[in-house]
């Protein structure tokens, strides 16, 4: 966990929390992609965006963007999964990228398994690791779980019942 500031408007404060999963990869929400001054203390100057509603601050401004355009329910499609290796294989190497959604706790978490996965970490890692890095709750939604456990990008099959038993386990979810 990183604590990034604190910010005062009136009586409200708010601390900016931004989590590195790994060597520049983070993971954040809305507000820390609109945090200029933290992106660029960080050299993260690459931002994976997963959400319809939050505008792309900084494009133009030397930050390379990828927008998603994902909804909570949303499927990962292997072209997708292309362009997020794409993205990943241009700019991890160079400096720090960000993955945010709106909360950072579905979207977000899921597109940093998928990044996992082509680093080649097992399903079920992946997830732990996000979920033990993270200092927030995450809960990617089944449907894109399931989805990116179908596309088999690191050769580990995993079916709908191995996910659908693991959301019982770990969630008290039930299908």
């Amino acid at each position: 966990m990183l604590i990034v500031a604190r910010i005062r408007s009136g009586n409200v404060s708010m601390v900016l929390i931004l989590d590195e999963i790994l060597d520049h990869l983070f993971i954040g929400d809305e507000d820390d992609a609109r945090n200029g001054a933290w992106l660029k203390k960080n050299n993260i100057r690459a931002i994976i965006n997963c959400t319809t509603r939050v505008e792309n601050c900084f494009e133009g401004q030397g930050i390379a963007y990828l927008r998603l355009m994902l909804e909570e329910w949303s499927h990962i499609t292997p072209e997708i999964a292309a362009q997020i290796h794409a993205f990943v294989r241009e700019h991890r190497p160079k400096h720090g990228i960000l993955v945010h959604c709106a909360a950072g706790m579905q979207r977000a978490p899921a597109i940093v398994i998928v990044i996992l996965l082509q680093d080649h970490y097992k399903f079920f890692d992946a997830f732990e690791l996000v979920e033990k890095k993270r200092s927030g709750s995450i809960l990617p939604t089944y449907e894109m779980l399931a989805s990116i456990a179908q596309l088999d990008l690191n050769g580990e099959h995993v079916d709908d019942e191995a996910i659908k038993q693991y959301y019982r386990e770990r969630f008290r979810l039930y299908f």
